[in-house]
């Protein structure tokens, strides 16, 4: 369930789109860490001109710990 609810996050986010993110995390009522900061980030990369996000990497504490009953995911996004 955490890759299926940060997928639409992180899809959100590749596709540059702050207010898509927004809604997108209160409609599927995510829990994401620095979620504010995140839109916000996302609305001055798109008055700065970003162009695009690359997904550098994805992971969940359970990839390392082996523990999957209660995960959290990380994801590393480069915008340019």
């Amino acid at each position: 369930m955490t890759r299926v609810k940060d997928g639409k996050a992180i899809e959100r986010i590749l596709a540059l789109d702050a207010r898509g993110l927004h809604e997108t995390i209160l409609n599927e009522s995510i829990s994401m860490c620095g979620f504010g900061p995140a839109v916000t980030m996302l609305t001055a990369a798109n008055k700065l001109g970003a162009q695009k996000a690359e997904l550098v990497q994805y992971a969940t504490s359970g990839d390392t710990s082996g523990d999957r009953e209660k995960v959290v995911g990380y994801a590393g996004i480069a915008i340019v």
